[in-house]
Formats: structure tokens, sequence, C-alpha cells
């Protein structure tokens, strides 16, 4: 992925689940929202995100699950990315993400 900031939206189905922001540096993956951080790496066109919840008020997308990784499939598109894939240990838990370009680093 192209260093920068990027405003995420993450989708389970049809459903949006969640947004935030997150920062792109070195295929080094930062960021979080009012609930949870997300941190990962991207490597050869996938990214392991890990996603840990700050705040238990927050709703997560799999009631009960505080914490959890997803491996996806990165695929650019015009202003950003857009991404899929799957909850590790949670069967038929897949997630969408669209990543659209905000702004460069400094």
């Amino acid at each position: 992925m192209k260093d920068g900031i990027y405003f995420v939206v993450f989708k389970s189905g049809q459903n949006e689940v969640g947004n935030g922001t997150v920062v792109v540096k070195n295929n080094a993956v930062n960021g979080g929202d009012f609930g949870f951080t997300y941190r990962g790496n991207v490597d050869n066109g996938r990214l392991n995100l890990h996603v840990s919840q700050h705040d238990p008020r927050a709703q997560n997308v799999i009631p009960g699950l505080n914490e959890y990784s997803m491996d996806l499939d990165v695929r650019e598109i015009a202003g950003g990315y857009n991404l899929h894939g799957n909850i590790a240990g949670v069967p038929n838990a897949s997630l969408a993400v669209h990543a659209k370009f905000i702004g460069d680093l400094i």
C-alpha cells in the first residue's frame, strides 16, 4: 500500500460495522477509532491486521470478541484500496474494508 493517511470503513455483508483512520508507512499499518486500535503489516498484497478493543463500551463486529486478527487481500482501486478477508479462528466471519486515501505523510 502507498504510504499515507486513510479513512477506513469496515463492512460485514452489506452492513457498515465501523470506521476509523489508519496511517500506512513502509508497509506498516497503524490506526484506530473510538473503541479499537488496528495494527498490521502488508506483505505480498496481503494485510495481516490485529484489532484490539480499548473501550469496553464499543460494540464489536463479533459479539464477545475483543481482540482478533484478520488476513485481508489488498486490491488497489482509484483513490485507495479495497480489502477483503476473514477473521482468524471464526468460521464464516468475513469482512470487507474500503480504505480511502485522504492525505500524504510529512
